[in-house]
Protein backbone atom coordinates (compact mmCIF):
# COMPACT_ATOMS: atom_id res chain seq x y z
CA UNK A 1 0.00 0.00 0.00
CA UNK A 2 1.14 3.36 -0.66
CA UNK A 3 2.28 5.46 2.81
CA UNK A 4 1.36 9.33 2.01
CA UNK A 5 3.62 11.95 3.49
CA UNK A 6 3.89 15.35 4.83
CA UNK A 7 2.92 18.68 5.47
CA UNK A 8 2.46 21.52 2.96
CA UNK A 9 3.70 24.79 3.96
CA UNK A 10 1.77 27.82 4.23
CA UNK A 11 -1.30 25.36 3.31
CA UNK A 12 -4.21 24.70 5.53
CA UNK A 13 -3.50 21.31 7.29
CA UNK A 14 -6.78 18.24 7.39
CA UNK A 15 -7.00 14.97 7.77
CA UNK A 16 -6.95 12.33 4.84
CA UNK A 17 -6.69 8.90 4.34
CA UNK A 18 -3.40 6.88 5.05
CA UNK A 19 -2.28 4.80 2.49
CA UNK A 20 -1.13 2.63 5.11
CA UNK A 21 -3.79 2.05 7.19
CA UNK A 22 -5.47 -1.46 7.57
CA UNK A 23 -7.82 -2.56 4.49
CA UNK A 24 -10.64 -3.56 6.70
CA UNK A 25 -10.44 0.01 8.61
CA UNK A 26 -12.62 3.06 7.46
CA UNK A 27 -10.82 5.91 7.14
CA UNK A 28 -11.80 9.70 8.74
CA UNK A 29 -14.52 11.03 7.69
CA UNK A 30 -13.84 14.51 9.93
CA UNK A 31 -11.68 17.16 8.06
CA UNK A 32 -11.82 20.55 7.63
CA UNK A 33 -12.52 22.35 4.40
CA UNK A 34 -10.05 22.03 1.88
CA UNK A 35 -7.79 25.12 0.60
CA UNK A 36 -9.86 26.28 -2.90
CA UNK A 37 -8.40 27.64 -5.43
CA UNK A 38 -9.84 31.19 -6.07
CA UNK A 39 -11.89 31.64 -8.99
CA UNK A 40 -12.14 34.83 -11.05
CA UNK A 41 -16.03 36.07 -10.60
CA UNK A 42 -17.73 38.38 -13.38
CA UNK A 43 -21.03 39.34 -14.68
CA UNK A 44 -20.11 38.60 -18.13
CA UNK A 45 -22.35 35.89 -20.20
CA UNK A 46 -21.40 33.42 -22.49
CA UNK A 47 -23.51 32.44 -24.92
CA UNK A 48 -22.34 29.77 -27.05
CA UNK A 49 -24.93 27.58 -27.70
CA UNK A 50 -28.64 28.10 -28.60
CA UNK A 51 -29.95 25.62 -25.61
CA UNK A 52 -29.94 22.65 -24.16
CA UNK A 53 -27.35 19.80 -25.31
CA UNK A 54 -28.64 16.29 -24.46
CA UNK A 55 -26.22 13.61 -24.77
CA UNK A 56 -25.76 10.21 -23.65
CA UNK A 57 -23.67 9.28 -20.52
CA UNK A 58 -21.53 6.01 -20.28
CA UNK A 59 -24.15 4.06 -19.25
CA UNK A 60 -26.33 5.22 -21.76
CA UNK A 61 -28.51 7.29 -19.80
CA UNK A 62 -29.34 10.71 -21.00
CA UNK A 63 -27.89 14.14 -19.57
CA UNK A 64 -28.14 18.07 -20.54
CA UNK A 65 -24.99 19.78 -20.79
CA UNK A 66 -25.57 23.47 -20.25
CA UNK A 67 -24.03 26.58 -20.74
CA UNK A 68 -23.70 28.84 -18.13
CA UNK A 69 -25.67 31.73 -20.62
CA UNK A 70 -28.51 29.76 -20.19
CA UNK A 71 -28.71 29.33 -16.52
CA UNK A 72 -31.24 31.62 -14.65
CA UNK A 73 -30.06 34.56 -13.33
CA UNK A 74 -32.20 34.39 -10.23
CA UNK A 75 -31.41 30.71 -9.72
CA UNK A 76 -32.14 29.98 -5.80
CA UNK A 77 -29.17 29.71 -3.59
CA UNK A 78 -27.68 26.51 -2.80
CA UNK A 79 -29.66 24.89 0.33
CA UNK A 80 -27.62 23.40 3.79
CA UNK A 81 -24.27 21.26 2.90
CA UNK A 82 -24.49 17.87 3.78
CA UNK A 83 -21.55 17.03 5.57
CA UNK A 84 -21.61 12.97 4.76
CA UNK A 85 -21.56 13.73 1.41
CA UNK A 86 -19.26 16.88 1.02
CA UNK A 87 -17.39 15.81 -1.57
CA UNK A 88 -19.83 15.34 -4.20
CA UNK A 89 -21.59 18.64 -3.33
CA UNK A 90 -23.22 20.30 -6.43
CA UNK A 91 -22.64 24.00 -5.03
CA UNK A 92 -19.12 24.00 -5.88
CA UNK A 93 -17.16 23.46 -9.27
CA UNK A 94 -15.40 20.24 -10.51
CA UNK A 95 -12.17 19.57 -9.65
CA UNK A 96 -11.71 23.07 -7.98
CA UNK A 97 -12.64 24.55 -11.27
CA UNK A 98 -10.06 23.16 -13.02
CA UNK A 99 -10.02 22.94 -17.17
CA UNK A 100 -10.54 19.38 -17.93
CA UNK A 101 -10.37 19.72 -21.70
CA UNK A 102 -6.85 21.74 -21.12
CA UNK A 103 -5.18 18.25 -19.97
CA UNK A 104 -5.61 16.77 -23.02
CA UNK A 105 -2.79 19.50 -24.74
CA UNK A 106 -0.84 19.34 -21.56
CA UNK A 107 2.49 18.22 -21.22
CA UNK A 108 2.50 14.74 -19.39
CA UNK A 109 4.21 16.74 -15.47
CA UNK A 110 2.96 19.43 -16.29
CA UNK A 111 0.38 21.40 -13.66
CA UNK A 112 -3.39 21.56 -14.74
CA UNK A 113 -5.01 24.83 -15.81
CA UNK A 114 -6.94 26.70 -13.54
CA UNK A 115 -10.59 27.38 -15.37
CA UNK A 116 -13.08 30.28 -14.69
CA UNK A 117 -16.73 30.73 -13.96
CA UNK A 118 -16.66 33.57 -17.06
CA UNK A 119 -16.89 29.59 -18.92
CA UNK A 120 -19.11 27.65 -17.39
CA UNK A 121 -20.78 24.22 -17.80
CA UNK A 122 -23.47 22.58 -16.36
CA UNK A 123 -23.43 18.17 -16.75
CA UNK A 124 -25.77 16.33 -14.62
CA UNK A 125 -26.58 18.96 -12.18
CA UNK A 126 -22.72 19.68 -11.55
CA UNK A 127 -20.91 22.78 -13.07
CA UNK A 128 -17.11 22.77 -15.09
CA UNK A 129 -15.32 25.63 -15.18
CA UNK A 130 -13.12 26.08 -18.24
CA UNK A 131 -10.11 28.71 -19.22
CA UNK A 132 -11.22 29.31 -22.80
CA UNK A 133 -14.83 29.47 -24.67
CA UNK A 134 -12.92 27.14 -27.16
CA UNK A 135 -12.62 24.81 -24.46
CA UNK A 136 -16.00 24.94 -23.17
CA UNK A 137 -17.77 24.54 -26.72
CA UNK A 138 -15.56 21.24 -26.85
CA UNK A 139 -16.45 20.23 -23.81
CA UNK A 140 -20.35 20.62 -24.57
CA UNK A 141 -20.22 19.24 -28.02
CA UNK A 142 -18.77 15.77 -26.27
CA UNK A 143 -18.72 15.83 -22.18
CA UNK A 144 -18.36 12.26 -22.10
CA UNK A 145 -14.73 12.71 -23.77
CA UNK A 146 -13.68 15.21 -21.16
CA UNK A 147 -14.86 13.64 -17.48
CA UNK A 148 -12.76 12.83 -14.99
CA UNK A 149 -12.07 8.65 -14.15
CA UNK A 150 -14.25 7.67 -10.76
CA UNK A 151 -15.13 11.27 -10.90
CA UNK A 152 -11.30 12.82 -10.11
CA UNK A 153 -11.14 11.49 -7.08
CA UNK A 154 -7.62 9.02 -6.48
CA UNK A 155 -7.49 6.89 -8.85
CA UNK A 156 -5.14 4.33 -6.91
CA UNK A 157 -7.68 4.70 -3.96
CA UNK A 158 -10.59 3.66 -5.87
CA UNK A 159 -8.79 0.45 -7.95
CA UNK A 160 -6.44 -1.21 -4.77
CA UNK A 161 -8.11 0.41 -1.40
CA UNK A 162 -10.79 -1.64 -0.84
CA UNK A 163 -11.44 -0.43 2.75
CA UNK A 164 -13.60 2.64 1.11
CA UNK A 165 -17.28 2.47 0.95
CA UNK A 166 -19.83 4.57 -0.52
CA UNK A 167 -20.39 6.54 2.30
CA UNK A 168 -16.92 7.39 3.24
CA UNK A 169 -16.11 8.10 -0.68
CA UNK A 170 -18.43 10.99 -0.40
CA UNK A 171 -17.13 12.30 3.03
CA UNK A 172 -13.91 12.20 2.59
CA UNK A 173 -12.12 10.68 -0.74
CA UNK A 174 -9.91 9.37 -1.27
CA UNK A 175 -8.76 12.47 -2.27
CA UNK A 176 -7.82 14.25 -5.84
CA UNK A 177 -4.88 16.66 -7.07
CA UNK A 178 -6.00 18.80 -9.88
CA UNK A 179 -2.05 18.76 -10.75
CA UNK A 180 -1.10 14.81 -10.61
CA UNK A 181 -2.69 13.17 -13.62
CA UNK A 182 -2.39 11.03 -16.73
CA UNK A 183 -4.02 10.93 -20.05
CA UNK A 184 -4.60 6.70 -20.42
CA UNK A 185 -6.16 5.41 -23.29
CA UNK A 186 -7.69 8.67 -24.24
CA UNK A 187 -9.21 9.11 -20.56
CA UNK A 188 -8.14 11.40 -17.90
CA UNK A 189 -7.03 9.86 -14.68
CA UNK A 190 -6.33 12.30 -11.29
CA UNK A 191 -4.08 10.99 -8.21
CA UNK A 192 -3.81 12.43 -4.65
CA UNK A 193 0.10 12.67 -4.96
CA UNK A 194 2.77 11.06 -6.66
CA UNK A 195 3.52 7.82 -5.04
CA UNK A 196 -0.19 6.73 -5.43
CA UNK A 197 0.13 7.42 -9.25
CA UNK A 198 3.78 5.58 -9.20
CA UNK A 199 2.33 2.63 -7.35
CA UNK A 200 -0.08 2.60 -10.15
CA UNK A 201 1.68 3.00 -13.09
CA UNK A 202 3.83 0.43 -11.64
CA UNK A 203 0.72 -2.00 -11.49
CA UNK A 204 0.40 -1.45 -14.73
CA UNK A 205 3.49 -2.93 -16.22
CA UNK A 206 2.91 -6.12 -13.50
CA UNK A 207 -0.38 -6.42 -13.78
CA UNK A 208 -1.19 -5.13 -17.35
CA UNK A 209 -2.80 -1.70 -17.93
CA UNK A 210 -6.23 -3.44 -19.13
CA UNK A 211 -6.34 -5.48 -15.94
CA UNK A 212 -5.67 -2.51 -13.76
CA UNK A 213 -8.38 -0.01 -15.57
CA UNK A 214 -10.89 -2.97 -15.39
CA UNK A 215 -10.59 -3.01 -11.51
CA UNK A 216 -11.04 0.44 -10.72
CA UNK A 217 -13.80 0.52 -13.41
CA UNK A 218 -15.93 -2.47 -11.20
CA UNK A 219 -15.04 -0.65 -8.38
CA UNK A 220 -16.18 2.74 -9.51
CA UNK A 221 -19.56 1.44 -11.10
CA UNK A 222 -19.87 -0.44 -7.67
CA UNK A 223 -19.65 2.15 -5.60
CA UNK A 224 -22.14 4.68 -7.74
CA UNK A 225 -24.93 1.63 -8.50
CA UNK A 226 -23.87 2.20 -11.80
CA UNK A 227 -24.29 5.84 -12.33
CA UNK A 228 -20.59 6.28 -13.03
CA UNK A 229 -20.80 9.88 -14.73
CA UNK A 230 -23.73 11.21 -12.34
CA UNK A 231 -21.15 12.04 -9.21
CA UNK A 232 -17.63 14.37 -9.57
CA UNK A 233 -15.16 15.66 -6.72
CA UNK A 234 -15.95 19.10 -5.68
CA UNK A 235 -14.86 19.47 -2.58
CA UNK A 236 -11.96 16.65 -1.29
CA UNK A 237 -8.51 17.65 -2.39
CA UNK A 238 -5.07 17.55 -1.64
CA UNK A 239 -2.61 20.46 -2.68
CA UNK A 240 1.00 18.65 -2.09
CA UNK A 241 1.80 16.93 -5.29
CA UNK A 242 5.17 15.22 -3.81
CA UNK A 243 4.09 14.08 -0.36
CA UNK A 244 0.82 12.97 1.94
CA UNK A 245 0.54 13.18 5.67
CA UNK A 246 3.42 13.56 7.79
CA UNK A 247 5.20 10.63 8.19
CA UNK A 248 4.18 9.10 5.11
CA UNK A 249 6.66 8.78 1.54
CA UNK A 250 7.60 11.69 -0.81
CA UNK A 251 8.11 10.59 -4.03
CA UNK A 252 11.83 11.78 -3.64
CA UNK A 253 11.62 8.58 -1.27
CA UNK A 254 10.19 6.39 -3.51
CA UNK A 255 11.97 7.05 -7.22
CA UNK A 256 13.71 9.20 -8.87
CA UNK A 257 12.69 8.70 -12.21
CA UNK A 258 9.94 11.68 -13.11
CA UNK A 259 9.31 9.85 -16.65
CA UNK A 260 7.59 7.22 -15.40
CA UNK A 261 3.45 6.74 -16.96
CA UNK A 262 1.17 3.80 -17.45
CA UNK A 263 0.79 4.15 -20.83
CA UNK A 264 1.71 6.71 -23.29
CA UNK A 265 -1.00 8.79 -25.27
Amino acid sequence: LVHAAATVSGRDQHHTMSYEELPNSAPRTEETRSRKVPMLITLTVLALTGGTVVVANRGGAAASVVSSSLQAKDSAPAGPRDSSASCIETSDAVMSGYDLVAYFSLDSGDSGVQGSSDYTSTYNGYSFYFSSAANQALFEASPTSYLPKYGGFCTYGIAEESWWTWETIKANGPKGDPNVWEIINGELFFFMYKVPKYKYDTLCSEDGLSAIIAKGDANWANYTSGDTDSYFNTECFWWDDDCGMPNDECIDDVTDDDSYACESR
